[in-house]
């Protein structure tokens, strides 16, 4: 039997899934985690992340807000793939982190958190201690 990964999803990668555009490291984990071969973890910020950009038309879809709510629903139907947020005692971790942006820095804390590897593209990310990622 494979053994089951899971990981965490920073916005881009929801939406460069959405836009089926991952490069093949990073579709391979969602593919994975599609056939049950591990779990997805959305941190709830990068949710709310990918609903701002796409009410605010920056995705190449007709309509943004039936994308959105058809999102969502995926989401909610989906086995795979889990909406997360912090616990009240990751916090500390959160402060001690020196990364600039807030998306970024309760994305990187919840991977850290969890100990799985973050699906991300962010070169901001690439340099965070102990944070695993994958991409390409």
């Amino acid at each position: 039997m494979e053994s089951l990964t899971d990981f965490v999803v920073d916005t881009m990668a929801l939406v460069k899934h959405l836009e089926d555009d991952l490069p093949a490291g990073a579709d391979r984990a969602f593919m994975d985690a599609e056939a049950g071969r591990g779990r997805l973890y959305l941190p709830e910020i990068a949710l709310a992340e990918f609903i701002y950009i796409a009410l605010r038309g920056r995705l190449r879809v007709p309509d943004p807000r039936a994308s959105v709510d058809e999102v969502v629903s995926g989401i909610r139907a989906a086995s795979y793939i889990a909406l997360s947020h912090l616990p009240p005692d990751v916090w500390g971790r959160f402060l001690d982190l020196d990364i600039p942006e807030l998306h970024d820095r309760l994305i990187a804390t919840d991977a850290l958190h969890r100990g799985i590897p973050l699906i991300t593209n962010d070169p901001e990310l690439q340099h965070v201690r102990g944070l695993q990622s994958i991409w390409r």
